[in-house]
């Protein structure tokens, strides 16, 4: 086994170095990475919008939805005043009652074993 056949010089390894950069292989590979780290970054940046659109449309709708909320509490206070509930039972058939009598139970046991 001789040791000085399988050492290279700095010359021959930078010879090396420079071939295989060179060579059509590498070239085809670094423009493929390039690709597909140019890809990559298109639908990174394209799923970014689209998230930004569906977010503003989603607080748009919050916004929808709140005013919505506040116009129904309004109307239900409108609708629980008394001024409200009694217009409102005019226009039925009801009478009021005049003589309230109210029964008292004579026991305090409901139910006995």
């Amino acid at each position: 086994m001789n040791y000085f056949n399988d050492y290279k010089t700095m010359r021959e390894e930078k010879m090396a170095v420079r071939h295989w950069l060179l060579s059509t292989s590498f070239r085809m590979t670094l423009l493929a990475l390039i690709g597909v780290f140019g890809i990559m970054y298109v639908v990174q940046t394209s799923s970014a919008s689209t998230t930004g659109y569906e977010m503003r449309d989603l607080e748009k709708q919050i916004q929808i939805l709140e005013q919505d909320n506040q116009r129904l509490e309004f109307e239900i206070a409108t609708n629980r005043s008394m001024k409200s509930i009694q217009s409102r039972l005019q226009g039925t058939s009801l009478v009021m009652a005049d003589n309230v009598e109210y029964a008292t139970l004579v026991g305090t046991a409901v139910a006995m074993r």
